[in-house]
């Protein structure tokens, strides 16, 4: 799990682990996070206070199924990536990703560094995701993205007054990833 945990950097790429963020970084990455357009996709929508965040950052450390990571390429912040509930026993976990918010075309960039990470240096087998079924962008930039729909959770999220499905898809590693 150590090799989860270090800094990663690739061509013009830099992947910072969200334990090793300088302060400003941490509170950049919050108001992504606190931001709309990002928090109302995610299943815990309230805003994060820099104490939350505080203690979250702190359980990372010791985390061996969680991994958050910020993407910098060149002198520019791009987004968040994560893998969770990792398990290297059947070689599986579930990703997580938003851009910065404002930021168009980042997508590409950000799914490059996942598969990186999940395919290469953790070598999954399989990612898995749960995206909320109203968000066709996200369900379409997946699919492109090489994931399938594998199922639906139904009635699992409560947002705006009413229960929504959630879809599940997946992506198995293949020789060209």
């Amino acid at each position: 799990m150590d090799k989860l945990r270090k800094n990663i950097s690739f061509g013009e790429i830099l992947i910072k682990n969200f334990i090793n963020l300088d302060k400003n970084e941490k509170e950049m990455v919050r108001r992504w996070r606190n931001n709309n357009s990002i928090r109302k996709w995610c299943y815990q929508d309230h805003i994060i206070s820099s104490n939350e965040q505080k203690k979250f950052l702190k359980n990372l450390e010791e985390d061996n199924n969680n991994f958050y990571w910020l993407i910098k390429k060149k002198n520019e912040y791009i987004g968040v990536i994560s893998i969770n509930r990792v398990d290297l026993e059947n070689g599986n976990a579930y990703l997580g990703i938003y851009s910065q918010p404002n930021l168009k075309g980042a997508g590409k960039i950000l799914m490059g560094c996942i598969k990186k990470i999940a395919f290469d240096i953790a070598q999954l087998h399989t990612l898995k995701l749960e995206v909320i079924e109203d968000n066709k962008s996200a369900l379409n930039f997946y699919e492109r993205s090489g994931f399938k729909k594998e199922g639906k959770l139904k009635d699992f999220i409560f947002k705006n007054g009413k229960y929504k499905d959630v879809v599940i898809m997946g992506l198995v590693k293949k020789n060209d990833n």
